[in-house]
């Protein structure tokens, strides 16, 4: 009976820590498992005839290095032909700013209500191609004139909405894809004020990367060890604010090799007149640097003669 009993204990006890040991694997395989789930990022290149550039008599078009411009009589809209990253933007106005002449040359917003206008661009963008399912929110930037005179600034009640813009933000099996973009003004005939799009493709190794980082900072304890690896390779890490995993390409104007990476981005506040920088760490905790920053860091360093 006591052997029983003994023998009953003994599978009790080895089946709890068979419970435990798979308890404790668990978040591992459901990172494993998320990982693999991880598709790659679709690219989409606008193009003028997908635009909704609205232009009044012929178009004429015209070649400036490595960007095709179509110009219209109220806007332009520049295609890179290296990136395939593209903006409208309108023509500059020759009225004088507080003239009658300016203010009806200006468009005419679409609404005064930013959901409403958020709803229309988003409908307009996944239309042309904008791939619905990695978007996953809008934010609006506002346009505004204002009034007053030099001394006393400019007057809230003076200043008037001249138009939103809806950006959408992109974001691949739950994490913020930076450098993507995909934005637009709308006037009150539904055309572009103006708009721009670079929505590279992303590669689904990166995607995956991403996730598992993300995963393994997922616990106080892995971001502790994380960060204090990193800040034994860069002590300024310790300054850092908390930062967010993400994946992160080089830019629309970017003309080298395309990269793109999977990161810990966090902001690290300077001792020195509180500036602030982006520090961005690979999954190893090294400090990462994209080729197009290495590109501008270079073009601001003089030649040593």
């Amino acid at each position: 009976m006591k052997l029983n009993r003994l023998h009953t204990g003994v599978l009790i006890a080895f089946g709890l820590l068979q419970v435990g040991a798979l308890a404790a694997a668990e978040p591992d395989a459901a990172a494993s498992e998320s990982a693999l789930a991880a598709g790659e990022g679709i690219a989409y290149v606008h193009s003028v005839e997908k635009s909704r550039f609205g232009a009044n008599g012929a178009l004429r078009q015209d070649v400036q290095g490595p960007y095709l411009r179509t110009v219209g009589d109220k806007a332009v809209f520049m295609r890179d032909t290296v990136t395939g990253a593209t903006l409208l933007v309108p023509n500059a106005y020759s009225a004088g700013p507080k003239s009658a002449a300016l203010s009806a040359a200006l468009p005419q917003y679409l609404t005064d209500n930013p959901e409403k206008h958020s709803m229309e661009v988003k409908a307009y963008l996944l239309a042309a191609g904008i791939p619905a399912k990695e978007v996953s929110a809008t934010h609006v930037t506002t346009t505004m004139a204002g009034g007053g005179s030099v001394k006393a600034g400019i007057q809230p009640l003076e200043s008037k909405l001249l138009w939103y813009t809806t950006h959408l933000e992109r974001s691949l099996s739950g994490i913020p894809v930076e450098g993507s973009f995909a934005f637009a003004a709308l006037d009150n005939r539904g055309q572009s004020i103006s708009e721009g799009v670079y929505w590279p493709a992303i590669p689904a190794q990166v995607v995956r990367q991403a996730v598992a980082l993300k995963h393994k900072l997922a616990t106080e304890d892995g971001l502790r060890r994380f960060l204090g690896q990193a800040k034994s390779l860069k002590p300024d890490v310790a300054r850092g604010e908390a930062g967010e995993v993400k994946i992160v390409h080089t830019g629309a104007g970017h003309h080298g090799a395309f990269e793109a990476r999977a990161v810990y981005s966090l902001i690290v506040r300077s001792n020195a007149l509180g500036k602030a920088s982006i520090v961005r760490l690979d999954d190893a905790g090294v400090l990462l640097v994209m080729g197009d920053e290495l590109t501008l860091v270079a073009a601001k360093t003089p030649l040593k003669q």
